[in-house]
């Protein structure tokens, strides 16, 4: 599966594979869902915690570099990660291989097929491994992957799994029927009225005698034609529409599309608002998002990265990788002035304030002091004052 198409189309093509025509509301509602997931993980930060002058602090060395800005020679860090989350949604499983490069950089690779032993107390096997770019080339890898040169991820859940089958199978039925119904009343049905014994029929064009088959034909072309047409009718004929009073509008399916749509953004624990672009400025549904939809996933991915990249031995000792989740809700800045100040009178300092909303480091030692200016300190009496 070739995921580097562009955006939705990749995600829509990776759910409904070939038979497109089949369930295809409930494959553009997913596809959707899915989309949204992957971009909001995929623009997020990954910041990387490391020892740096024997002090743990963010850092911005090679595993920062490869995680955001150039996983591999191929890829920038934004591609890389929505390939991986794609990878994960649709196939509910997803393998990043790790190579050595030349220059001791880590290359990072979503695989887009492999194999796995059947291994359960020890380190699975990952062999038979498939890579792809965006020009679709394909190269299977000979070289077998285990849990140091691998990240292994999978979201698998039988019971979700049969849940939805059951529900896209259900509705396609209510949505075939609505369809059914939709195209048999707007479905014109002729009735042509001739009088008593059957007059002699003449064509206008030639001037000859034409049987009623050939005549109706003729009727119907000019009726049924995408393109504006004159149907040219004897005064001996009527002509009525049978089902004129049974149009239908497309309300039927469009009520069925917005079940279909709500149950599967309720499955993915998205936010209608957010799954309809529909957010307002008293909107909460980012953080809802946040916790309902997305924190596992950046849990996920973060325990994956923090176990091969950073390892056992760094990790305790207190180097980590971890998603910046603080600025997935775009403000204003001159809008959060306020709440930059209580900060400041808090003692964050302005390098730390600079990291929740976004803006650069400060190269600057006033930067990263820390200023309390609120009476927060303990009280403690003096002698002799009153209580």
């Amino acid at each position: 599966m070739n995921l580097f198409k562009k955006g939705f189309e990749a995600v829509f093509d990776a759910i409904l594979g070939n038979n497109q025509k089949i369930n295809y509301i409930y494959g553009m509602a997913e596809a959707r869902a899915i989309d949204i997931i992957a971009r909001m993980i995929a623009t997020r930060e990954i910041e990387t915690y490391e020892k740096v002058n024997k002090k743990i602090q963010k850092n911005k060395g090679k595993l920062y570099y490869s995680l955001n800005i150039k996983p591999n020679p191929n890829e920038s860090g934004t591609q890389f990660l929505y390939k991986l989350i794609v990878q994960l949604l649709t196939e509910k499983k997803a393998l990043v291989v790790i190579n050595k490069a030349p220059n001791n950089m880590n290359y990072l690779y979503v695989a887009d097929d492999f194999k796995v032993n059947n291994q359960i107390m020890y380190s699975k096997i990952f062999y038979d491994v498939v890579l792809s770019d965006s020009e679709g080339n394909t190269q299977k890898l000979i070289k077998k992957y285990n849990n140091e040169n691998s990240i292994y991820f999978s979201i698998k859940n039988d019971e979700l799994k049969n849940s939805s089958v059951l529900f896209k199978n259900e509705t396609q039925k209510i949505l075939n029927a609505a369809h059914k119904k939709f195209v048999k009343a707007n479905l014109p049905k002729w009735r042509l009225k001739t009088p008593g014994g059957q007059p002699k029929i003449i064509d206008i064009k030639t001037g000859e005698e034409i049987n009623y088959d050939d005549y109706k034909t003729q009727i119907t072309e000019g009726l049924l034609s995408d393109d504006e047409a004159i149907v040219m009718l004897s005064e001996k004929f009527g002509l009525d529409n049978l089902n004129e009073s049974l149009n239908k509008n497309s309300n039927d399916i469009n009520e069925i599309y917005k079940i279909i749509s709500d149950e599967v953004a309720n499955k993915w624990q998205i936010p209608l608002d957010i799954f309809y672009g529909k957010q307002t400025e008293k909107s909460n549904a980012i953080n809802d998002f946040m916790t309902l939809g997305l924190r596992y996933y950046f849990e996920l991915l973060e325990d994956g990265f923090n176990d091969v990249l950073v390892g056992i031995d760094d990790f305790l000792k207190g180097e980590y990788i971890k998603f910046n989740t603080l600025t997935i809700n775009h403000k204003d800045i001159l809008d959060s002035a306020n709440g930059i100040d209580k900060l400041t009178g808090d003692g964050f300092s302005r390098n730390e304030i600079n990291n929740f909303i976004g803006l650069p480091r400060i190269d600057e030692d006033w930067a990263d002091e820390h200023n309390l200016t609120k009476n927060y300190g303990k009280y403690e009496k003096k002698e002799g004052e009153e209580e």
